[in-house]
């Protein structure tokens, strides 16, 4: 009776020590080659997923702008807020007045609608950008209040404006474009549907052996001088490669535009300015 016993009680000890169902190192090995070669098929298409998910994001903010605008337009005479140039400015067309922003954030639009998001630039360094150029503005909806200072923000997108002062030179136009391209002065249009009113930021500086002949993702300007941060391209493929840009049109509507400009010895052509190009 007691070997019996004795016999009992080690029995389970005897299974955990020849346990079957137990890894061999190998075997683990080969476990975790699998999983890291599944996430390196999965993570492309992920990211994929997340980008379009960013794009239609980004597509919802612009139509928020145009439909501000369009307001604007409405409560003064189809006239647009025309910003001013400084006498050697290149007058970027990422900066809106304060003024205007004020206008658009009194008819609904938040802060996070100023910025693209995939431009993770912008994302990271959101206070520079929004409180970029004001002495007076805490960067919050203020009523009753007169920004008469010349102040403007940053933003994460580039508006089509004529400017008041100093006009801007002609739009390239490139062989593909059905309709000759304009700066908008007023919601007041023949073909309102095809007139670009604001655009996803796409510029790039001159950058020699690469495929556009330019960089897009480092571009040196105001903020760069002032903090060593780089003005981005939204939607980028790589540093040197965009993918392309939403489009918000002066009837409100968006449309994406794949990034396909027109080249010159191979260097591709902006549609305005040249250090840096804009795009669009």
């Amino acid at each position: 009776m007691k070997k019996r016993l004795c016999f009992r009680m080690l029995r389970p000890h005897a299974r955990i020590i020849r346990n079957p169902y137990g890894f061999t190192l190998i075997e683990l090995l080969v476990v975790i080659a699998i999983i890291a070669l599944l996430m390196s098929i999965l993570m492309p298409a992920l990211n994929i997923v997340k980008e379009q998910a960013r794009r239609q994001s980004c597509s919802s903010r612009l139509r928020q702008q145009g439909l501000a605008l369009t307001l604007y337009a409405g409560e003064n005479d189809s006239k647009l807020p025309l910003p001013y140039r400084l006498p050697g400015d290149g007058g970027w067309l990422q900066d809106l007045a304060i003024t205007t922003v004020q206008y658009m954030l009194d008819s609904g639009m938040t802060r996070e609608m100023f910025y693209c998001p995939s431009n993770f630039t912008h994302q990271k360094n959101n206070d520079i950008f929004w409180l970029w150029d004001n002495d007076t503005w805490d960067g919050r909806l203020q009523r009753f209040t007169d920004f008469n200072n010349g102040s403007f923000i940053v933003s994460g997108y580039s508006f089509i404006f004529q400017t008041k002062n100093i006009k801007r030179p002609d739009i390239t136009r490139y062989e593909g474009d059905s309709l000759k391209k304009a700066w908008v002065v007023s919601a007041q249009d023949s073909q309102p549907a095809s007139r670009e009113l604001v655009v996803d930021s796409i510029m790039g500086v001159r950058s020699p052996g690469t495929k556009y002949g330019r960089n897009f993702g480092q571009c040196p300007g105001g903020i760069f001088n002032k903090y060593q941060i780089y003005d981005t391209s939204s939607h980028l493929k790589n540093e040197y490669e965009p993918a392309g840009g939403n489009i918000a049109f002066l009837d409100a509507h968006t449309e994406w535009r794949p990034f396909e400009p027109d080249m010159d010895n191979g260097v591709a052509l902006p549609r305005y300015m040249d250090k840096p190009g804009f795009f669009w």
